[in-house]
């Protein structure tokens, strides 16, 4: 690479650390930024419910930083770093997932991402206090019975910049020693050469987020194409991992059937063996109202609120119940008509909507448990 293309070194300035109660001294942090135009100093971090929210106090921080998706900001993170899912429970049924956030946020622009309405940044958050994070896993996993099922894809994409920091391959390393956890990986890109180093890829799920091309096209901003993503998924099972595929969220569109089935129709032809995939989830389109105001100062709402939706009882605006019916209704015929038996599971659904899509057939010991059998078969438990 000549010199004048080469990506400038990142800079680094001490910065103030005020969790609002007390002041630390000053710390090293760094911004990797891939524009050498950006220049700024952050004044203070706030920590929210443990993750890094960065807040005007001393001084605004410079928005080419704050509101740059390109830029890696690494900071400590203070909370802690394995959290349960938080899914709502206001009667719907979650899948007992265990969160580990080693950061936070990513490249890609997806319109429905209720992250741009949940931090107050929109640049990458990598935790630079690993060493914590290792602490944390080896203290807790001795005592816990059962297969764990881990993911990082909660708070950001788990491998668009895996080939910069390499958080993925430390993470599958932590948890290798501990044979009933499984870790999964979610993303929307593909880039997955780095995962090579991996030792036991049979211990790791590549999970990838899937919808239709015309969505693809018109909701995700920076993201693979769905043959794109397919091909990836292909090479992960030559190279020995599981895959997973995460149709969430689903839209209702004009003919979103058929282009849905089009879509695990082209699963199948690439991956036919239903034993080489996880699982599969599916759920509608749903968001806390924060996102739609948020969307609404940009005038960019109608494409996601404009349907036929309801406030639900857990705050999120969702399809009406028969539209979602139809949507899972579809989808698991045409899965059962590509593989027979394959793990596939709502994400956040009420008992009402398991019963009425047919469903519920599949979880008769509950979600939770359905999951951890099929993470017991892929562990050899």
């Amino acid at each position: 690479m000549c010199g004048c293309c080469r990506e400038p070194e990142p800079d680094t300035f001490k910065v103030l650390i005020d969790d609002g109660d007390c002041k630390f001294n000053a710390i090293f942090a760094e911004v990797m930024y891939f524009h050498p135009t950006i220049r700024a100093r952050l004044r203070s971090i706030h920590f929210l419910n443990g993750y890094a929210n960065m807040t005007e106090q001393h001084q605004k921080i410079d928005t080419d930083i704050a509101s740059d998706r390109n830029v890696i900001v690494n900071m400590e993170n203070k909370g802690e770093f394995w959290k349960p899912c938080p899914g709502t429970t206001q009667g719907y049924l979650c899948c007992g997932y265990q969160i580990i956030t080693p950061a936070t946020g990513c490249g890609m622009y997806c319109k429905y991402c209720i992250l741009q309405a949940y931090f107050s940044h929109q640049c990458q958050i990598v935790f630079t206090n690993f060493d914590d994070l290792e602490r944390e896993i080896n203290t807790r996993m001795p005592s816990c019975k059962g297969v764990i099922r881990f993911g990082t894809g909660e708070f950001g994409d788990s491998l668009f910049s895996e080939h910069l920091h390499g958080l993925s391959q430390k993470i599958a390393t932590l948890l290798e020693p501990y044979p009933n956890a499984i870790i999964e990986f979610k993303t929307k890109s593909t880039n997955i050469e780095p995962l090579r180093s991996i030792r036991n890829p049979g211990k790791v799920i590549i999970g990838f987020s899937m919808n239709t091309p015309a969505m693809v096209h018109r909701m995700e901003k920076g993201t693979a194409s769905i043959e794109e993503r397919l091909v990836a998924a292909r090479r992960c099972v030559d190279q020995g991992f599981s895959v997973a595929f995460h149709f969430d969220p689903m839209f209702v569109y004009d003919p979103w059937e058929a282009d849905y089935r089009a879509v695990v129709q082209a699963i199948h032809k690439m991956i036919p063996h239903p034993d080489r995939i996880a699982w599969v989830s599916i759920g509608g389109f749903r968001s806390m109202s924060s996102l739609k105001t948020l969307l609404k100062t940009k005038n960019d709402h109608l494409s996601l609120f404009s349907g036929e939706m309801i406030l639900a009882a857990d705050g999120k605006y969702r399809y009406f119940r028969p539209l979602r019916v139809a949507l899972y209704k579809a989808m698991q015929d045409e899965f059962e008509r590509l593989y027979g038996d394959i793990t596939l599971y709502m994400c956040m659904e009420s008992p009402e909507v398991w019963r009425e899509s047919g469903m519920i057939k599949r979880i008769p010991k509950g979600l939770v448990s359905y999951l951890d059998q099929r993470a017991e078969r892929i562990l050899g438990l």
